[in-house]
């Protein structure tokens, strides 16, 4: 994997979780990150514990526009520069359709997918107008591959942010911008915590062909690489991070026993 030394990264929902970790993984490889999130404790903690020589924290609500264009200035006027965009920030009113409330739809809908467009809207115009190439990685879901029963808008909104991504990567190549996607599976972060449930935690992990829950690390790298000049022929592209669980279907019926 590419050095990220003297680059610059914007991660908004970077105070927690899958975020977190991209944050704390691009400090750690010499980079330096802008830490978007609305939670003003988590990602000052954050910065605390990165240090102020890499890391600043912005109030970044993805749903506006001026937030986003505040993080990019923050990036410049900081670090000089800015490479790297990771869309991390997440809403979720997870219930079945038939009860969502029309704010439910529209906040994860919000968050996710019009937040996604905005942020990246803003950093791509910035490295347009400088001349200067870069990377977003967009974080969608295998929620947005398969249909996710009782979680509102949520599988929606990931497959809108698939096709977004292709579309932002095909629009910014001539620019010299890469945009992919990760699909995580299930990955246990504060979001998850239905994972507390020894009983569900079990049948989740067993669902996995690699026989485990997935962690932030394991979403931190392949986000990483994406980010990287090892990925420099790489967009449009969404990579699936999820132990196997989406090529595992037969794995799960009662059928031929083969000898």
């Amino acid at each position: 994997m590419g050095s990220f030394v003297g680059k610059t990264a914007i991660v908004t929902g970077g105070a927690r979780g899958i975020g977190e970790r991209v944050a704390e993984d691009i400090v750690a490889q010499g980079g330096n990150v802008i830490v978007g999130n609305v939670n003003s404790d988590l990602g000052e903690n954050l910065v605390s514990r990165l240090g102020p020589t890499n890391a600043r924290f912005v109030d970044l609500n993805v749903t506006r526009r001026a937030d986003s264009e505040r993080a990019v200035e923050l990036a410049q006027s900081t670090f000089g520069g800015l490479d790297f965009l990771v869309n991390a920030a997440v809403a979720m009113d997870a219930k079945p359709l038939i009860e969502l409330s029309e704010t439910g739809w529209r906040k994860t809908m919000d968050v996710g997918l019009t937040g996604t467009f905005l942020t990246a809207q803003v950093f791509a115009a910035h490295l347009i107008q400088q001349g200067r190439p870069g990377s977003i990685v967009n974080i969608s879901s295998i929620g947005g591959q398969h249909p996710y029963g009782g979680a509102g808008s949520y599988s929606t909104v990931k497959a809108g942010v698939t096709l977004l991504t292709e579309q932002m990567a095909i629009e910014w190549a001539q620019h010299g911008i890469r945009v992919n996607a990760v699909a995580p599976g299930t990955i246990e972060t504060p979001l998850t915590t239905y994972l507390d449930d020894p009983e569900i935690r079990e049948s989740r992990r067993q669902a996995v062909p690699l026989g485990r829950i997935g962690q932030p690390a394991d979403i931190s790298h392949g986000v990483l690489y994406l980010l990287s000049g090892s990925a420099s022929w790489v967009t449009a592209t969404t990579l699936t991070v999820d132990g196997g669980v989406t090529r595992s279907l037969f794995n799960h019926m009662t059928g031929r026993k083969w000898s």
